[in-house]
């Protein structure tokens, strides 16, 4: 089996604008073997296999560089909240990473990045108005996880610059309060005037098995790509839609969260966005999209 190619739907890379709100969005990869330092910055990989999504998360580095937001608020599926809904507003995140789940692959891995309190004290303002159960962090020793670290600092963000509003996949939440979670993310942008990205860390389909280099079974591939399908056609109700029947069969990460926040964000803008499919991958029975969307 082999990946599909790059293909773009109605538009390439973002053009600078002053839309303030929210202006990307970004469906990411945080697999370990993608977001080695030797696999980002050296392009060694452990197999044929990778390829495409490592040269797909270089391409929506330069595709976050082009859009410059002003401030990242990354849905990771390993910062994983029980009850409430964590957002971070830690004014800035420092520390060093080792992965829990893969200290071989994720070691020592430094992070210095940039918070935006205002923003993070803004989305918990509006999550506790729509009676939503949520935290704010402000914390110098909360940590974060590899899901938020590995695609900003190996691709998206290396020079650690852009701001960063951290938020949780929390485990009691479904699909429709993760996705009005994605609807009061883009408003507080646009009420602060921020011309903000949305990035949505996790894969699609999920079915794990050992193995790495293993591709999702047909069924599973098809499913994706008919979700990448409606992203790029900006099918996002469609998309919407069918995310619980999407959920049930294809088993994306977290139960697939992170979609329905990103597709809350999307939403929420009215607006369609062109979009970027870079490329789809495996990693352990998973699906792995890299797509980039921008006004």
């Amino acid at each position: 089996m082999t990946a599909i190619g790059p293909t773009v739907g109605r538009g390439g890379a973002p053009t600078a604008n002053t839309t303030t709100g929210l202006a990307g969005v970004y469906l990411t990869v945080h697999t370990p073997r993608y977001c080695t330092y030797d696999a980002a910055f050296a392009g060694k990989l452990a197999h044929p296999n990778f390829q495409a999504v490592r040269d797909g998360l270089v391409a929506q580095g330069s595709h976050v560089g082009t859009l410059a937001p002003d401030v990242v608020v990354i849905n990771s599926c390993h910062l994983i909240s029980t009850f409430p809904t964590v957002v971070d507003g830690t004014p800035r995140h420092t520390g060093i990473l080792t992965a829990q789940e893969a200290p071989e692959l994720i070691h020592g891995v430094a992070y210095d990045v940039p918070g935006d309190f205002e923003l993070a004290a803004a989305m918990i303002e509006r999550g506790r108005a729509a009676g939503l159960q949520c935290t704010l962090a402000n914390d110098v020793h909360y940590p974060l996880d590899y899901g938020t670290v590995m695609p900003l600092v190996c691709y998206l963000d290396r020079a650690q610059r852009i701001p960063a509003v951290p938020v949780s996949v929390c485990l009691s939440a479904d699909l429709h309060e993760s996705f009005a979670w994605g609807r009061h993310i883009a408003r507080a942008a646009a009420a602060l005037g921020r011309r903000a990205a949305f990035v949505a860390s996790g894969s699609v389909s999920h079915k794990l098995v050992r193995g790495p280099e293993q591709w999702p079974g047909a069924a599973e591939q098809e499913l994706d790509h008919r979700l990448a399908r409606l992203l790029a056609d900006g099918e996002y109700d469609k998309a919407w839609a069918w995310l619980p029947e999407y959920a049930e069969a294809a088993e994306p990460e977290m139960g697939g969260r992170h979609l329905a926040m990103m597709l809350g964000a999307l939403i929420e803008t009215g607006r369609r966005f062109d979009a970027t499919v870079h490329a789809y991958g495996p990693s352990s029975g998973s699906g792995n999209y890299v797509i980039s969307l921008a006004c």
